[in-house]
C-alpha cells in the first residue's frame, strides 16, 4: 500500500496534505534501511521536520483534533536511537506478535482455563528451565566434540608441518563470496509458446509494429539478414527475472524483479478469465550514453509487450529480445510529490516502438505507472 499511496493522493488532495503524506512516507522508508550514513539520517530528520511543520493542515481541515499520539511522539527519538544503537530495520510488529503466541496463547492452552494466570506463569517458568537445560546439554556436547576434533587436528598438523618444505604451518585463506554482476537476468530454458504467428502477436500482445521494429533492429545488428515479414514465426517467453545489484542500505542479498509479458487468457471450463499483464520498466535507450551511477540519466520508461528469441533465419543473437513501446522521457520530478510524469510516445500517430535486447532492461520495481486523473 505504501508504494502506491502517494500516487493515489497526487492530484486528489491539496498540496499541503500531499507534502505531509510524502514526508511521513519518506520517514518510514528511511527508518527501514538496514544501514545508515550521515546523509540518510539527515534526510530522515528533514522528513520528520517537514511533517511537523505542515501537519496543522489536518487540524485545519477537521480531519484531526490534535496529534497527541504516542507513536507520533516516538518518531522524534528514531534518529538519535539509530546513531547510538544502530539501524532499526529489525523492529516491527512481527516480534511482539510472535512473543504473544509463545508466551500467552500457548501458556493459556496449557492451563485448565481457571485461575489461569498462576498456571501460565508456572508453565513459562518450566519452559525456561527446559530451555536452559537443553542449551547446557548442547554446549556440553559441542565442547566434547571440539576437544576431540582439536586432538585429531593437532596430530595431523604435526605430520603435515614436518613434511612441508618451509616447516611452517599451512594457512587457509577464506575468500569473500564473489559479487554478482551489476546486470544479470534469468529466463526459462524453453519458450512458453513456440511457432507463434505475427497475427497472434499483433492481436494478443498488441504488438502492431513488431515487423518494422524488428527490421530496424536487424539493420543495426545484422545488415545482411533478410527482411522480416508477416509469415515469420516466433518463440516467445512470458516473463524474465532481472537480478538487481546488492544495495547495502536495503539487503545483503541480491534482489530480483520480474517482468511479465502475458496476453489475456479467456475463461475456460471452471477457470476464470485472466487479464493481460504487460509490465513497464526502465530501459537503456542509448548504451553509449548510459552511466550506471548517474541515477535516472540515460534510462527511458517503456512497456514490455513481447519477449522472444530471434528466429534463426535472421541470425544468432546471444540474448533474448523484447518488443517495447516507449513512453516520453523523464524530465524533472514534481516538486511536491517527487514523482515523474510521462505519457505514451507516438510517431506518425502510432505508438513509438522498438525491438531491444533484454540486457538493456535495467529496472522494474521503481517503474510502476499510476494513472493521473485530471
Amino acid at each position: 500500500m505504501q508504494r502506491v499511496f502517494l500516487g493515489m493522493l497526487a492530484g486528489a488532495v491539496s498540496t499541503k496534505v500531499l507534502t505531509v503524506v510524502k514526508a511521513l512516507i519518506d520517514f518510514i522508508y528511511y527508518a527501514q534501511l538496514q544501514s545508515h550514513t550521515t546523509r540518510t539520517l539527515d534526510a530522515m530528520q528533514a522528513a520528520l521536520d517537514t511533517f511537523h511543520a505542515h501537519k496543522q493542515v489536518f487540524v485545519d481541515l477537521d480531519i484531526r483534533e490534535h496529534f497527541n499520539i504516542p507513536k507520533i511522539h516516538s518518531l522524534q527519538h528514531y534518529v538519535d536511537g539509530i546513531r547510538r544503537l544502530g539501524s532499526a530495520n529489525g523492529y516491527n510488529t512481527e516480534s511482539p506478535e510472535r512473543l504473544h503466541i509463545d508466551f500467552a496463547e500457548k501458556a493459556y492452552r496449557a492451563s485448565n482455563r481457571r485461575d489461569y494466570t498462576e498456571q501460565m506463569a508456572l508453565w513459562l517458568q518450566r519452559q525456561e528451565a527446559i530451555a536452559l537445560r537443553s542449551a547446557y546439554i548442547q554446549w556440553y556436547h559441542n565442547e566434547q566434540n571440539s576437544a576431540s576434533d582439536e586432538s585429531d587436528t593437532d596430530s595431523s598438523d604435526s605430520s603435515d608441518d614436518a613434511g612441508s618444505p618451509s616447516g611452517m604451518p599451512r594457512v587457509i585463506v577464506r575468500l569473500p563470496p564473489t559479487q554478482l554482476p551489476t546486470t544479470a537476468y534469468k529466463i526459462a530454458k524453453s519458450p512458453a509458446v513456440e511457432n507463434v504467428t505475427v497475427a497472434y502477436l499483433q492481436t494478443a500482445h498488441s504488438a502492431q509494429n513488431i515487423i518494422p521494429a524488428l527490421a530496424n533492429f536487424l539493420k543495426l545488428h545484422f545488415k545482411s539478414s533478410p527482411a522480416p515479414g508477416i509469415y515469420d514465426r516466433f518463440d516467445i517467453f512470458t516473463q524474465i527475472s532481472l537480478i538487481l545489484p546488492r544495495n547495502r542500505y536495503l539487503s545483503d542479498q541480491p534482489r530480483s524483479s520480474r517482468i511479465r509479458a502475458i496476453p489475456p487468457v479467456p475463461a475456460k471450463s471452471r477457470s476464470a478469465a485472466k487479464p493481460a499483464v504487460f509490465d513497464t520498466a526502465l530501459v537503456i535507450e542509448d548504451p553509449s550514453q548510459y552511466v550506471p551511477s548517474s541515477g535516472m540519466t540515460g534510462l527511458h520508461p517503456a512497456q514490455i509487450r513481447v519477449i522472444f528469441k530471434l528466429p534463426p533465419q535472421f541470425g544468432t543473437y546471444s540474448h533474448p529480445l523484447a518488443y517495447i513501446e516507449w513512453f516520453t522521457p523523464l524530465k524533472k520530478p514534481d516538486p511536491v510529490s517527487g514523482m515523474f510524469t510521462t505519457h505514451r510516445s507516438t510517431r506518425n500517430h502510432t505508438r513509438n516502438s522498438a525491438v531491444i535486447s533484454v540486457e538493456h532492461i535495467k529496472k522494474r520495481k521503481c517503474s510502476m505507472l499510476i494513472p493521473m486523473y485530471m
